[in-house]
């Protein structure tokens, strides 16, 4: 009899929905701590940028030009060179005179020319002597255009002057300190000064050419011109 009763229980729908409810909630129950056991797949990727920053360098020059000599008077006048620039290796600066060439001089009139000062060749680095004299060993008795660097420059980085080169002192008068030359051809764009490494600023380096000249009383009169060059470049 117990036994019937047990299969009629199974037959009843109340018992079966109540095994039903049971069963369903067993497997929920298991779905859900399934569903904790997997993680999200993940993976990383690295990159680097990478940027090459190109020279810029701003140069301009201004004049104090000279004016009526008399011969046998020496007269001086100047450029000032105005230079920034972010090249880490600083710059160099060189100069050649647009009228210069064999057998012809930098300051000419027609046919009329004053004589140059032997053209300037620097030494192998700003180390190393060039040909630069002091005022006493000019050519021609003195009677020439010569120039030099100007041992003054700006306080922001290296300077561009090779005391090797032109000189310890700016003096104006002849001394074995202060060194002369003559202003190179367009055919030969000589270094007057090389500013190296850490020579670089956001303001300008201000640096100042001198020119040397004095004429002969047999020069002829006339106003006479010198086409100059100046050219600075990115070490």
């Amino acid at each position: 009899m117990s036994k019937i009763k047990q299969v009629l229980g199974l037959l009843n729908p109340a018992t079966n929905r109540a095994e039903l409810m049971r069963a369903g909630a067993a497997t929920v129950a298991v779905a859900v701590l399934s569903f904790g056991v997997y993680a999200a797949a993940q993976q990383t990727s690295a990159v680097s940028l990478n940027v090459t920053v190109n020279t810029a360098l701003t140069f301009t020059t201004s004049s104090n030009n000279f004016t009526t000599i008399n011969p046998g008077t020496v007269q001086f006048a100047t450029t000032t060179l105005v230079l920034s620039t972010n090249d880490v290796n600083g710059y160099n600066v060189t100069l050649y005179g647009g009228n210069k060439g064999t057998g012809t001089n930098n300051l000419q009139n027609g046919t009329y020319s004053i004589p140059d000062q032997t053209e300037w060749v620097p030494g192998a680095a700003t180390t190393t002597v060039g040909n630069a004299v002091r005022q006493g060993s000019l050519t021609n008795g003195a009677n020439v255009l010569a120039f030099r660097m100007m041992t003054a420059s700006s306080t922001n980085g290296g300077p561009l002057i090779s005391t090797s080169w032109w000189g310890t002192t700016d003096n104006y008068v002849d001394t074995a300190s202060t060194l002369w030359a003559g202003i190179s051809s367009t055919t030969v764009q000589r270094q007057i000064g090389n500013a190296g490494i850490g020579s670089y600023s956001a303001s300008a380096h201000l640096n100042s050419v001198l020119y040397y000249l004095n004429v002969a009383p047999t020069q002829q009169t006339g106003t006479y011109t010198a086409p100059l060059t100046y050219t600075a470049t990115g070490n």
